[in-house]
């Protein structure tokens, strides 16, 4: 090349590298007075830098006041804290677990980007936040007693309890179903990072809840399938009679109903899960209806026998509810308790203080159970039925009438109460001293009064050796107790055990 073309060349090289010289100076000129700027204004001005944030509130360019008010519209009122084990999500509110949020230190802190270092450093942070953006941490507290307790009830809905093995019916076929374990809330580990650092813990608006495993107490029932086997061979009969009202109720449980109230106790046994029985009788319970009960200990035990006795029926007695009655106008006491079924002294015993001769209309009355007048195990399957008014007794057993006999029951000043009772007692010879009379084959059936006993006998003698009422059978005679011919007491007597329901009808 010609000298004086390098020379050029060499002029205009120059030329250019001087302006972008000068034009980079000018950049970084310009650059650093735009930061410098940038920077005086927000010390100056005391606004947050630009590119601030707690969770999704944007606090760049606010001051300390419209930071803190932003705060509380927004990041308090709607605020919610995620929890999640890894695999399922929930949330609450803050206050469920004893957190206080506190707008306005987390406005200070929000406000102390970009302030408190020296210049430089604080230059940088500006421009790092302008550019990059920057997440504080909430300033928060927590109750850690309040958080524990809520966690605690909360741990109820989310634990998953540990299937410990069972047995099934599947396709008719009694099978093993292996256990599973199970997961629980580990509260205090939960609570750790919430002790150690509430801010950080919910600096994303999520705490980690940590859960333990539960191992279940069998992980293998098919040792127990040859007992569960026996108690799974059929179908349960759950039958239930009503003493008061002679009516049987029937209910079946299925192989797979009762396949739902075993537990395997071991790896070779096999128990009956009695909370689950408990809730089954329950709901027939709830079926009876009219104020009328399943006793649940007799009940729960009377079935679970009959499960491990191979029994194919289970027999319950009904129980009943006490009851109110308003007094009417007329009433008195003997009428109400003639009416009900009740020897009067029961219903003065459920109200203290009440005075026979002295019945207010309107006045609400205690009625005791109808239990109280049968207190011995019933015998179901025999039953008497004494008609006042027609002065006869019938006898059934198994539905069918075995006896029915002519009988003398008392006088209107003294008469027979109407009722639902039961045999109780068995006296060959019982003696009245009150009127001199005794009184063969006396089955003893309710308490006329606490200490004086009512009941079936013969034909009583007085002390003299005469036979009273033989011509009067078929009539009112008596002074409460029902009469029976001498042969006629004493089959009745060799017949009715203790337990047996009596019927009283007006």
């Amino acid at each position: 090349m010609p000298k004086k073309r390098r020379r050029r060349w060499r002029t205009l090289r120059g030329l250019l590298t001087g302006m972008v010289a000068g034009l980079v100076a000018f950049v970084l000129l310009l650059g650093g007075a735009l930061v410098g700027g940038g920077y005086a204004y927000y010390q100056l001005s005391g606004l947050i830098v630009p590119g601030v944030r707690l969770g999704n509130v944007e606090l760049g360019n606010l001051t300390l006041t419209e930071a803190e008010r932003k705060l509380d519209r927004r990041w308090v009122s709607s605020q919610s804290v995620f929890l999640t084990d890894g695999e399922r999500w929930w949330s609450t509110s803050p206050e469920a677990l004893g957190i206080t949020f506190n707008a306005r230190a987390t406005a200070h802190r929000a406000h102390d980007v970009g302030r408190g270092q020296d210049v430089p450093g604080e230059i940088l942070a500006l421009v790092d936040s302008t550019l990059h953006g920057t997440a504080v941490e909430p300033v928060v507290a927590v109750d850690i007693v309040a958080a524990r307790e809520w966690l605690e009830a909360w741990s109820e809905t989310i634990d998953r309890p540990a299937q410990d093995a069972t047995i099934d019916i599947v396709g008719g076929k009694v099978v093993a179903v292996p256990g599973e374990p199970g997961k629980a809330l580990d509260v205090e580990r939960t609570l750790q990072p919430l002790i150690a650092d509430p801010g950080a813990a919910l600096a994303d608006n999520t705490l980690n809840v940590e859960m333990v495993t539960v191992a279940p107490r069998n992980l293998d029932a098919s040792a127990a399938l040859a007992e569960a086997e026996r108690l799974l061979d059929d179908d349960l009969a759950i039958q239930a009679y009503d003493p008061i009202t002679d009516e049987h109720v029937q209910w079946t449980a299925s192989r797979e109903q009762i396949a739902s109230w075993l537990t395997v106790t071991d790896e070779t046994s096999i128990a009956i899960d009695e909370e689950r029985l408990e809730d089954y009788l329950g709901e027939l319970s709830d079926q009876l209806g009219q104020g009328r009960h399943l006793d649940a200990e007799q009940s729960l035990e009377t079935v679970a026998d009959a499960l491990h006795d191979d029994a194919p029926a289970a027999g319950l007695i009904v129980k009943h509810a006490t009851t109110l009655y308003t007094v009417q106008p007329g009433d008195s006491l003997i009428g109400i308790a003639w009416e009900l079924g009740f020897p009067s002294w029961h219903i003065l015993e459920a109200n203290p203080g009440l005075s026979a001769n002295s019945l207010s209309v309107g006045q609400v009355l205690n009625i005791p159970s109808k239990d109280v007048l049968l207190p011995l195990p019933v015998v179901i399957e025999k039953r008497i039925v004494v008609s006042i008014d027609q002065q006869r007794l019938w006898a059934y057993e198994d539905g069918e009438l075995v006896y029915e006999y002519v009988i003398s029951t008392g006088i209107d000043r003294s008469p027979t109460q109407p009722g639902i009772f039961q045999v109780q007692t068995h006296e060959p010879s019982a003696y009245a001293g009150l009127w001199d009379l005794t009184m063969p084959n006396f089955l003893g059936i309710y308490e006329a009064w606490p200490g004086f006993m009512n009941g079936f006998h013969g034909l009583p003698t007085l002390s003299n050796g005469q036979i009273l009422w033989a011509d009067v059978l078929g009539k009112p005679a008596s002074y409460g107790c029902i009469i029976l011919d001498l042969d006629d007491a004493e089959t009745l007597y060799q017949w009715a055990e203790e337990g047996v329901v009596v019927e009283i009808v007006a």
